[in-house]
């Protein structure tokens, strides 16, 4: 097949306009930015934003290759029982640097806005690679400045009394919709949360209703409507019993149209091991947690089994695993669940996910999960209907499930990041189609 005309003189146009000429000489600035210390920026916390950084942070030299980087700057956060994040940077030292490593951790407030959530990030960056730079030429050319707190800000860290006493609440709803000619959708949702989480315990409960609607207009004038509802419930009270060992009781609810389920509760303690220190989380975890307990079902039609309602104990075994290293970050877990009066209905659940920075400007992401069910108790009696199964509003019977994605990117070019050019960045609809 045969390239149109009018394509390659496109292209071509667009390589002479893009390719800088041949004898130009690198700008003074670019020269100079060879003596600002070289980093790589791996910022997964809540509050990252890369361009932000490098537009903020001239002194520093954004590369993309941590190879050529002197200075490793890792970010990660994790949730507090108030709902804000605490913030945990890493500065790794690589080459001449290798035997120093800094962490900093902050605290960003429930109430922070992104933008204050990203200026305490550019803080902490400031602030933790001050030690690689000082006795450099760099240093003769950066200030440090202090900010007084203010008697507001002073007296609030004295020993204040919270009137809540850690208590955080939240509620929020919302809804959704998009339509055309002959198809609606219109989602309504809402939860309440609240929680209390000290070092020593946590108790959180939560509540969720989520209702979707579908309307389409066939081929013949005849309108199909469909609904789908589904709501949950859960405690959970956690008591911390050392570094590595925790205790708790689950309590969980739910109700789903699609699954036959009018009512189902679980109540029952658990217990959980991690095989490095709490504190390490946000780097590192391999937990082991055990649970035993009792399940109530009410459906909403009788079952294959021909059952409306039944009680039955269960336990549960998860292992799962986290890490986040400057090669990458891994996740993956293992669930597997069964019914105590009936051991031939079980369920495995395998997930696993991976970030990987092969080599030199190759990277791996992948994520993959597979389910084996044998305990699919509740299934509706009778058979599906042509709608049931199309528009998938019902659960069959099935005994697998399984995703996944791969991606493979290769990178290659100049290992420079500095420059921010935000023009023509803004989606602004379907152009052409």
């Amino acid at each position: 097949m045969s390239v149109p005309r009018w394509l390659c003189t496109f292209l071509a146009a667009a390589l002479v306009v893009a390719t800088p000429a041949a004898g130009q000489n690198p700008a003074p600035a670019a020269a100079a930015a060879d003596d600002l210390p070289r980093v790589f920026l791996d910022c997964q916390a809540n509050g990252c934003d890369d361009d932000f950084l490098r537009t903020e942070l001239t002194w520093l030299n954004f590369v993309r290759d941590r190879t050529l980087a002197r200075v490793h700057i890792l970010a990660t956060s994790q949730s507090t029982g108030s709902g804000g994040s605490e913030i945990t940077v890493a500065f790794i030292g690589l080459g001449a640097d290798s035997a120093r490593v800094d962490t900093i951790v902050e605290v960003s407030p429930q109430g922070d806005t992104f933008d204050e959530r990203r200026v305490l990030v550019r803080r902490i960056v400031s602030q933790g690679m001050m030690r690689f730079v000082a006795g450099t030429p760099l240093a003769a050319r950066l200030s440090v400045t202090y900010r007084a707190p203010t008697g507001a800000q002073a007296a609030a860290t004295r020993g204040a009394r919270d009137p809540w006493n850690l208590w955080v609440f939240r509620v929020s709803g919302g809804g959704f919709f998009n339509g055309e000619e002959r198809y609606k959708f219109v989602n309504t949702s809402g939860s309440v949360r609240a929680s209390r989480v000290t070092a020593a315990s946590k108790l959180e409960l939560s509540i969720h209703a989520n209702r979707n609607q579908e309307r389409y207009t066939l081929s013949d004038g005849e309108v199909l409507t469909t609904r789908r509802r589904n709501a949950n419930a859960s405690t959970l009270l956690v008591r911390s019993l050392n570094d590595h060992w925790s205790a708790g009781v689950q309590l969980n609810g739910a109700s789903s149209i699609s699954s036959n389920l009018g009512l189902g509760t679980r109540i029952g303690p658990a217990v959980e091991f991690d095989l490095f220190p709490y504190s390490q989380s946000t780097r590192r975890q391999l937990i082991v947690r055990y649970s035993v307990g009792v399940k109530s079902l009410r459906y909403d039609s009788l079952t294959i089994y021909d059952k409306l309602r039944e009680t039955k104990p269960d336990h549960r075994l998860v292992i799962a695993s986290e890490a986040t290293q400057p090669w990458g970050n891994v996740y993956g877990s293992m669930t597997a669940s069964q019914y105590l009066d009936s051991p031939k209905h079980y369920r495995l659940d395998g997930f696993a996910s991976v970030g990987w920075r092969i080599v030199r400007g190759l990277n791996l992401n992948f994520e993959v999960g597979y389910s084996r069910l044998r305990d699919q108790l509740n299934l509706k009696r009778g058979t599906a209907s042509e709608e049931e199964v199309l528009l998938r509003l019902r659960q069959l019977a099935t005994g697998y499930y399984y995703f996944g994605n791969i991606n493979v990117s290769y990178t290659f070019g100049s290992v420079f990041q500095n420059v921010v050019n935000p023009r023509f960045t803004q989606s602004i609809g379907n152009f052409f189609f």
